[in-house]
């Protein structure tokens, strides 16, 4: 019997997957009505890796299933019958738990994939992904082929990289269409932007959602130049291309930022939990930020209970608190340390968290207006570090949606500590 396989993805995706996924990315950045991007993304997709067979899931956090969004190459009673399944069942489902490509080689005789279908129709083989996007994965991309064996690695990189630029596609459709019930389009926006703060927010984000897609599609090209697919590069274009990375993927984060400070203000972010550790967090954080701390000669420090159980939260907006909170230290600190203590409360059921850091220090008279969107704590001096000062807005606004709080003691010329609390379980909405 052949056994599921997780794949891990690797950076490059090949001369054939860089031009695929700029014809993805122009497609569905033109294609705006949400019901045709599911067809048009599972097209482009089935026709890239010369297949019959796919389908396109979203996952719907109110029930706990995935739903048939578009499918190609299997009969109507396919999209009948299986139009709804839960997460914890068939392959759809297994894409979902592992967060990665699941793959399998021959249907035929694996009993772990159960799509009689699929055997009817001749599939032997089946690769899935899942859809990701700021809130973690919000659905899966599955094609199938009727040889055994037939997925080789660069596909399976390829698919991935596909099911990311599609999830970050269909999450800034949702929110165009949001906005576009509001105003009609964005000149309308433009000349009322004085008569309301809330027209201001939508402002934001419509610009921030049309950022996104195509700095996402900057920094995977920039991967795929780093891996020398185009010819080996010298330390010197390296050292050029890094720095075009770092800097990306800060103006992403921004853009993030942007995103979830507007839909938190509006009352329109929702929560989305998942099992995780504060392992998961430390782990995740040294990936994104350890470079940072060590370019800048900072020692990184994690204290983490050995007694905190496993969390139940949306562990995206938690890894954003985490990020938010230490890139600031990272930022504001010139020597010294960025010291991260993580603790658990049983008889609260509460997480309580602190950033602290040997930084520039924060005067006490700006301790509250430190957390209001665009904030700079000293316009002269502070601009220096860049960034658009909504990060601490998003920690507090979302910290409050997760049942959280946070607090701020600081000396100025020696350093401040962010001290936050959440619950180690929070149900979604």
């Amino acid at each position: 019997m052949a056994v599921a396989k997780l794949a891990r993805i690797p950076n490059g995706v090949g001369l054939t997957g860089y031009s695929a996924l700029s014809a993805l990315a122009d497609l569905l950045t033109i294609v705006r009505n949400s019901s045709r991007i599911y067809d048009s993304a599972l097209e482009k997709v089935l026709e890239v890796l010369s297949l019959r067979h796919g389908n396109i899931r979203l996952l719907n956090p109110a029930t706990g299933e995935l739903e048939l969004m578009s499918h190609k190459g299997f009969p109507d009673e396919y999209g009948e019958k299986y139009a709804k399944i839960k997460l914890g069942e068939r392959s759809s489902g297994k894409i979902v738990r592992t967060r990665g490509p699941v793959l399998w080689d021959n249907i035929q005789t694996d009993a772990s994939c159960a799509y009689l279908h699929l055997r009817k129709e001749g599939i032997n083989s089946l690769l899935g992904v899942p859809l990701l996007a700021r809130e973690g994965v919000i659905g899966t991309l599955a094609v199938a082929s009727s040889k055994r064996g037939r997925f080789r690695e660069h596909e399976i990189q390829l698919l991935a990289a596909m099911g990311r630029i599609i999830g970050i596609t269909i999450e800034n459709s949702r929110l165009f269409s949001a906005l576009k019930g509001n105003v009609d389009d964005l000149t309308k926006l433009t000349l009322r932007l004085e008569e309301s703060d809330g027209i201001k927010d939508r402002l934001l984000s419509v610009i921030s959602h049309e950022l996104r897609t195509p700095v996402t599609v900057i920094l995977g090209n920039v991967e795929i130049l780093m891996d020398g697919i185009f010819g080996e590069m010298n330390e010197k274009q390296k050292d050029s291309l890094q720095t075009v990375r770092r800097s990306g993927a800060g103006l992403l984060f921004q853009v993030e930022n942007a995103i979830d400070v507007s839909q938190l203000e509006a009352g329109a972010a929702n929560v989305y939990p998942d099992p995780f550790t504060a392992d998961h967090i430390r782990e995740a954080m040294v990936e994104i930020l350890g470079d940072e701390a060590r370019h800048k000669k900072l020692d990184l420090i994690w204290e983490i209970d050995p007694k905190a159980p496993p969390l139940f939260t949306d562990r995206s907006k938690i890894t954003k608190v985490f990020r938010n909170l230490i890139d600031n230290a990272i930022k504001f600190t010139e020597q010294g340390s960025v010291t991260v203590r993580i603790s658990y409360s049983p008889e609260r059921r509460m997480v309580h968290c602190v950033v602290a850091d040997t930084g520039i220090g924060i005067p006490r008279d700006r301790y509250t207006v430190i957390f209001d969107p665009f904030h700079q704590i000293d316009s002269s001096h502070t601009r220096l570090y860049g960034g658009m000062g909504l990060g601490l807005r998003n920690v507090k606004k979302t910290l409050e949606l997760l049942g959280g709080g946070i607090e701020i003691s600081s000396e100025v010329g020696k350093g401040s500590a962010f001290k936050f609390w959440f619950p180690a379980e929070r149900g979604g909405r």
